[in-house]
């Protein structure tokens, strides 16, 4: 029931990712201005964020679950905007390495303005490489942070109570010297 809930979960937040994804200039130009491949590039940078959702919801649910077992003896810890913010920041790694291997399968046209291999290419000096690679996985980490951050009030709130399930309660102590 807990993989069937993350699973919704990250399909909502990745379809807030998708559509906070396509108010950023490129895909909403790619889809007004031009038809035919830039169409399809532009739906599937937006249709990615829904999928990268799917995949980071039950890994993020995952870990959470994770890390809740091996510190019950601690106070728990994590705010609704920690854990969504988290959430949507591994969303936008995954949507960057999702991409990435889209242009190197050749799922998409090469040498478009958006193909980040085409700069990887282009580099001919050796730390310039690794950076260049790094800089595309981690690009769609502005949206989906933004996406996380939107989210935070609605999703954060399961996301706390994953994390504190089966926790014991935290019992304050009142010194009664008055």
């Amino acid at each position: 029931m807990t993989a069937v809930r993350l699973l919704g979960l990250g399909a909502v937040y990745g379809l807030a990712f998708a559509i906070v994804k396509s108010l950023f200039p490129s895909p909403l130009i790619l889809l007004t201005l031009d038809g035919g491949d830039r169409t399809l590039l532009a739906l599937f940078y937006m249709g990615v964020g829904l999928v990268a959702g799917l995949i980071s919801g039950p890994i993020f649910g995952g870990i959470l679950l994770s890390r809740r077992r091996y510190n019950t003896g601690e106070t728990p810890g994590g705010t609704r905007l920690a854990l969504s913010l988290g959430l949507g920041l591994m969303m936008g790694f995954v949507s960057g390495v999702l991409t990435l291997a889209a242009y190197s399968a050749g799922l998409l046209p090469s040498g478009d303005t958006l193909d980040p291999l085409k700069l990887i290419r282009a580099s001919n000096f050796p730390t310039g490489t690794p950076l260049l690679i790094a800089w595309a996985i981690f690009r769609d980490l502005l949206p989906a942070g933004l996406t996380g951050l939107f989210l935070s009030p609605v999703g954060g709130g399961f996301l706390i109570r994953l994390y504190e399930a089966g926790r014991p309660p935290v019992q304050k102590t009142y010194d009664e010297d008055f």
